[in-house]
């Protein structure tokens, strides 16, 4: 066969062409078929892909140009012998007669379809095979084919930019693609752990709350939704939203404590390019972004006065302006706002505006805590341990029926939060065994004590230090075990400097400690349970008791005579 010159370079520019226009898989393959086929009057032409991780080819096109009759009905084997050979050796592979060479499978198919000859070209990218080019014919290859040959060993190389412009392609829009979905999860501040499907309750006190919530998402108003931290505030403010004729815009959400006061009015209402240094590009700020969906300002109750009056003005006006901007955006955002504070005493101190509240507030929600959801540790436990055992590939754990009595007489300040926080380090520890009061009580402490902590922090009190008789007392003991398993706790010294406690502190708690107990139990006569019982006496659980006589290797017994 010959192929003028001229052909040859036509048929270039037509595949750069292609290159430029086709970006899918089907479409750039039927493309070059179409241009190959005038000049070299195949009967079946395809492209195979070569996929590395499965050592498969994993995308094998047909294209135009099939003449036989019979081929229509025929599936040639995808890892055919030509194809995969020339990807293997990464050079062309030649086949001018069917019948003379190795049969098999693949053979066998494409000469019942009528198929006399074949060849196969790989589709090199930086020198690394990413797929192949065949060609067959209803008729055997001569030396007068050898034109042929060469011009298709030619294009091969135009076609192997065009296959890798389109991978290129495929792979830049599904990371495109990826960080969409990634921005709007950021917008929204969405994950797995606000999903409705990991938000339980089953007492009478919150399904009448979701009944009002549901009420309350079908209509338009502010809500502001009051409540401990780690109730779940920010799932009811997302339940809201995705009940609402709002759902399809987005969830914006916006951490008030989070953001600088100098900030402030660039985040939430956006900023011109050039209006301040590093203002290179202008910028949407978040209630445009939640334009027609909701914004959620968590925590408004830590939002400076200041920054009250200018974000009462955008509720009130449903307009804003950008930093630098003097024109007006108008908007149409549904504010839903949360708090751990009580804004009541807040207003009464000076320190939120009550036109602000007012607005904020034409809907209320009080989330109960976890203490006050009457009977509904056990199913809280059971479903939130098999989404932490699903989530850690294990099995879920169990509890000793003294362990579990310890969670229920456990005060929970951090919440629900905090009840799937110590489940997911308990499943950890358990490996999915039981759970005994000797793994449960050191983590219920700790968690205890960060609490306290936390809540000392932001009220500026702190512990103090331990009376000066517990420590000549314990100066004067000679035999004082020394416990390393205790938390460090902060204390004030002349109410200026804070310092975390030392080993030597720890062992002044654990005296004090000790000798309390000992004290109890000499006052309850060596009783541990019972009304009059060492734990009633200290207001802790018999089985906390228990465990704390076991540290410190106390008997009951002992302390029935001693006065």
């Amino acid at each position: 066969m010959n192929i003028h010159s001229d052909s040859f370079y036509e048929t270039l520019l037509k595949i750069n062409n292609i290159l430029v226009r086709e970006v899918t898989p089907d479409g750039l393959f039927k493309s070059i078929a179409k241009v190959l086929k005038p000049i070299i009057g195949f009967d079946r032409c395809s492209v195979s892909l070569y996929d590395y991780e499965n050592d498969s080819l994993s995308w094998f096109s047909q294209a135009d140009g099939i003449v036989v009759e019979s081929m229509d009905s025929v599936d040639i084997p995808l890892r055919g012998p030509f194809a995969r050979k020339a990807i293997d050796t990464r050079l062309s592979v030649i086949e001018p007669d069917l019948t003379k060479c190795p049969k098999d499978d693949a053979v066998t198919q494409m000469i019942k379809a009528g198929l006399k000859s074949s060849m196969a070209f790989p589709l090199l990218s930086r020198n690394k095979s990413i797929g192949g080019l065949c060609v067959s014919f209803t008729r055997t290859l001569s030396e007068n084919d050898a034109q042929l040959r060469f011009f298709l060993e030619k294009i091969s190389v135009q076609v192997a930019l065009a296959v890798e412009n389109m991978l290129m392609y495929a792979k830049l829009n599904k990371k495109n693609e990826r960080l969409s979905r990634q921005v709007n999860t950021l917008l929204s501040g969405d994950n797995l752990q606000h999903e409705e499907s990991r938000f339980f309750y089953n007492c009478l006190t919150m399904k009448t709350l979701m009944s009002q919530v549901v009420l309350l998402a079908k209509s338009d108003a502010p809500v502001l939704i009051c409540g401990e931290t780690g109730t779940g505030k920010e799932f009811i403010a997302r339940f809201i939203h995705r009940q609402s004729l709002r759902k399809a815009y987005n969830f914006v959400k916006v951490n008030c404590p989070a953001i600088s006061p100098t900030l402030f009015e660039s985040e939430l209402f956006g900023h011109a390019k050039g209006s301040f240094t590093g203002a290179s590009q202008s910028r949407m700020g978040r209630f445009e972004l939640a334009n027609n969906g909701s914004i959620f300002l968590d925590e408004i109750g830590d939002l400076d006065i200041i920054l009250q009056a200018k974000l009462l003005h955008v509720l009130q006006d449903a307009v804003l302006e950008r930093v630098g901007e003097n024109r007006s955006i108008s908007i149409n955002t549904r504010c839903i706002s949360a708090t751990n504070a009580d804004l009541h005493h807040l207003m009464v101190e000076g320190k939120f505006r009550r036109d602000l509240f007012y607005r904020l507030g034409v809907a209320t929600v009080q989330v109960p805590p976890l203490r006050d959801r009457e009977n509904e540790l056990p199913f809280l436990l059971e479903h939130i341990m098999k989404i932490h055992a699903h989530d850690m590939n294990c099995l879920p754990a169990s509890f000793h029926p003294e362990a579990l009595q310890m969670l229920e007489d456990y005060h929970w300040p951090g919440n629900i939060r905090e009840l799937s926080n110590l489940l997911s380090r308990l499943l950890i520890l358990s490996q999915g065994g039981v759970i005994g009061p000797s793994e449960l009580l050191p983590l219920l402490e700790q968690s205890s004590t960060q609490n306290s902590l936390e809540q000392n922090l932001s009220t500026g009190a702190y512990r103090g230090t331990l009376t000066s008789s517990a420590d000549n007392k314990l100066q004067n003991t000679t035999n004082v075990q020394s416990i390393t398993d205790v938390t460090p706790v902060l204390r004030r010294e002349n109410d200026t400097d804070l310092h975390l406690e030392t080993k030597q502190d720890s062992q002044f708690l654990s005296y004090a400690e000790r000798s309390h107990l000992e004290k109890v139990l000499v006052m309850a006569k060596g009783k541990v349970g019972g009304a009059k019982g060492a734990a009633v006496l200290l207001g802790i659980p018999r089985s906390t008791l228990q465990y704390k006589l076991r540290k410190y290797n106390l008997v009951p017994s002992k302390y029935k005579e001693v006065t």
